[in-house]
């Protein structure tokens, strides 16, 4: 989508925007979602704020600033953002939590979830997600299934609900997750669920007070997907284009 931002920023404001994207990125892979996630946040921040450090610092909380982008845009009867997170955590889960890939997962199960929440009318807030904010869709013949519309998405707003569930209680995060993660491992399923894996690492590294590179969670999640974290990586500079 052509914006025809890129003027609005000078040299160094977008030069220190791209060096921030490196860092928030560290060894990932800089994939044209996050870009693209980046570069509309980015232009959103110089709309509101004309402050660019308040972006995102991590990519779990660029996930999250998405969504509220997306709210934001909601004219009429909008759903506070804290509302949204929960619900499109908690479905996200659903997801995922068959095979721990982005899939599918049935509407009437996903209802069920919300109501376990606590959450009135759970078929409003399925709704919202899907008519209002466009970030799941109904497939299948009966349409009784939903899917995130960005495999990525749901990835990290999945383990985002992992870690307000675990936290750093290792003694649950073996028993549960990580007993599936080693059986699928072994079944040759390593690659299927790296995304979830790495979500799951990044989102305990930024929202888990006192949490380290050395803690189970990190280096098992990590390991699992094949991640070898560097010692004094240096920052490079990435040329992420605005539109």
């Amino acid at each position: 989508m052509q914006r025809g931002k890129r003027d609005r920023f000078t040299d160094q404001e977008f030069f220190d925007a791209c060096n921030r994207l490196s860092l928030m990125v560290g060894q990932n892979n800089i994939t044209v979602l996050l870009a693209k996630l980046y570069a509309e946040q980015l232009i959103a921040s110089k709309d509101v704020t004309s402050n660019i450090s308040a972006l995102p610092e991590n990519i779990p909380n660029l996930m999250l600033g998405y969504i509220n982008e997306l709210n934001r845009d909601v004219t009429d009867e909008q759903f506070d953002d804290r509302t949204v997170h929960q619900i499109a955590k908690t479905i996200a889960w659903e997801c995922l939590q068959q095979n721990y890939q982005p899939g599918t997962a049935k509407r009437v199960d996903a209802v069920a979830a919300l109501a376990a929440l606590g959450i009135d009318d759970p078929e409003a807030h399925l709704n919202y997600l899907e008519k209002r904010l466009h970030l799941i869709q109904t497939i299948g013949s009966a349409k009784d299934r939903i899917r995130f519309c960005l495999d990525p998405l749901a990835e990290y707003l999945a383990g985002w609900y992992l870690i307000e569930l675990y936290g750093n209680n290792d003694g649950k995060w073996r028993s549960a997750f990580f007993k599936k993660a080693d059986d699928l491992v072994k079944t040759g399923a390593p690659d299927a669920i790296k995304g979830l894996l790495l979500a799951v690492r990044d989102c305990y590294l930024s929202e888990v007070q006192g949490s380290k590179e050395t803690d189970f969670v990190s280096q098992k999640s990590g390991k699992l997907a094949g991640f070898t974290p560097s010692v004094n990586t240096p920052v490079t500079t990435v040329q992420t284009r605005i539109p």
